[in-house]
């Protein structure tokens, strides 16, 4: 691996973009925080300065107006100059009302900084005050000198910034000296931090890494910040639901298997019976009633055929979602349905009797619909013993169709009743001819007209099975 694929890995991690990107923070706001301060606090000299400046001009003023007034000698105004005088850097500037110097003070090393020719024209003819900086390093205060309402002169005051620039200077150098040491400070802080949020999400990372490379469960531990703990809840949910649907599969496959198997079973038989009977009749050993007798038996097997490849295209078409829907009538679609089911209950000796409570207007798939409630009578019907009878209710409640199919039969088994929906699930079923997935059509019915379905076993023996669907508006029956 290169260098640059190797530090190209070294950025591409979490720690080091926190790390980085805390540092980056950092540096922008001490480096702000810098400026702001130096700035700042030089702007506070310079103010500092310019106000002592303006307190001793105020202070020289009257003097050097008994100068003009002839009031003190001029050496008493040297004098009393030098002695309001702040500090050796200052210099001060005495000039008559043409910007002649007449009495000028101060350390002879310092530098003379001429007066621009607008400053003295504001104190001199303007009669103003001055207040300002010349060529940004020389703090300057001018005051003029009035007598008998005419500006005879002024007072200049100079100071240079060197102090406060050095003080300064020495501030900014202590600030980044603390600024260095504020970003080794974060960034360590960031290290530690980052490897508290890394090693949560790499533990994470390795057990995502080891789903499906051995038979055990992999969970994920709820460590760390809150995030992660939460990213690691879900994973552990999405483990469950990943289980739970493999398990599912798994039992669907195991029934699909037992289905084909017994759908395999069910073609035998009536194809062995029709090829026999053919045989027989194409061979000559069937003549007279027996070949008729032979023709109505392939008959009845064709049909039994036709049957059930109707129900399995049937089931194909509905777990597909296909078919249009409309407004129907309660009461219209559970009465056709029950009319359909009585030769099957008559030829197993057992009754229907259907209440009609309340009518209502639904949205929804008749021909769906129906299968659905046959499947459930056929069910009824089947386990029902000769001289029993299946009731049925159909009704309204808060604003729902409900509709409640009795049996008087055995009941589910206990350890089938979680199941009855899934799929090619017959448990015993499977003797009575059953290919597994009427109950399963139920469901999906019922789902897709967002109702609900529900089956218990009755106190008093049989089953219950309760089906739900919304109703737009209901009526009297």
């Amino acid at each position: 691996m290169s260098w640059r694929e190797r530090f190209g890995h070294w950025y591409q991690q979490l720690s080091t973009r926190l790390v980085l990107s805390h540092v980056f923070v950092a540096v922008l706001v001490l480096a702000f925080a810098l400026g702001v301060s130096q700035v700042t606090f030089r702007q506070y000299l310079v103010r500092s300065q310019m106000a002592r400046l303006v307190s001793q001009a105020d202070a020289i003023a009257p003097v050097m107006h008994g100068y003009f007034t002839g009031a003190i000698y001029p050496e008493m105004g040297v004098y009393l100059v030098n002695l309001l005088q702040g500090t050796l850097n200052d210099r001060v500037f005495v000039v008559d009302d043409t910007g002649q110097v007449l009495l000028e003070t101060g350390s002879p090393r310092i530098p003379v900084t001429p007066l621009p020719e607008p400053v003295l024209a504001r104190v001199l003819e303007s009669g103003l005050p001055y207040r300002g900086i010349l060529n940004q390093h020389v703090a300057a205060v001018g005051v003029p000198i009035v007598v008998g309402n005419q500006v005879a002169g002024g007072v200049f005051l100079e100071s240079p910034l060197s102090l406060a620039n050095r003080t300064a200077g020495s501030l900014t150098r202590l600030l980044v000296l603390g600024e260095m040491v504020a970003v080794v400070v974060v960034g360590a802080l960031a290290y530690e931090i980052s490897q508290r949020l890394a090693q949560p999400i790499d533990r994470l990372r390795r057990t995502v890494a080891t789903m499906g490379q051995g038979p055990e469960s992999v969970r994920a531990e709820v460590q760390g910040p809150t995030e992660v703990q939460a990213l690691a809840v879900e994973f552990n949910r999405l483990q469950d639901r990943i289980e739970r649907q493999m398990e599912q599969l798994r039992r669907e496959a195991e029934a699909r298997d037992a289905l084909l198997a017994h759908v395999a079973h069910d073609l035998r038989t009536p194809l062995t019976s029709i090829r026999g009977f053919l045989e027989a009749i194409e061979d000559g050993v069937a003549t007279g009633e027996q070949q008729k007798r032979a023709i109505h038996v392939a008959w009845e097997e064709t049909l039994r055929l036709q049957r059930l490849v109707d129900r399995l295209l049937k089931a194909t078409r509905i777990w597909s979602q296909t078919g249009s829907r409309e407004r129907l009538a309660l009461q219209a679609w559970v009465g056709k349905t029950i009319e359909r089911v009585r030769p099957v209950a008559d030829r197993a000796q057992v009754g229907v009797v259907w209440q009609n409570r309340q009518d209502g207007v639904m949205w929804g798939n008749e021909d769906y619909l129906m299968e659905a409630l046959m499947n459930v009578l056929d069910n009824a019907i089947k386990w029902s013993p000769p001289g029993s009878t299946v009731e049925v209710i159909s009704d309204v409640v808060d604003g729902q169709a409900v509709i409640e199919v009795d049996d008087q039969g055995p009941g589910i088994p206990d350890e089938l009743l979680p199941r009855v929906f899934e799929r090619f699930v017959t448990g015993d079923l499977s003797r009575q001819g059953s290919s597994g997935l009427g109950l399963a059509i139920v469901e999906d019915v019922v789902r897709q007209h967002q109702g609900s379905v529900v089956i218990e076993r009755r106190p008093e023996g049989g089953t219950r099975v309760t089906l739900r669907f919304p109703v737009e508006e209901a009526s009297l029956a």
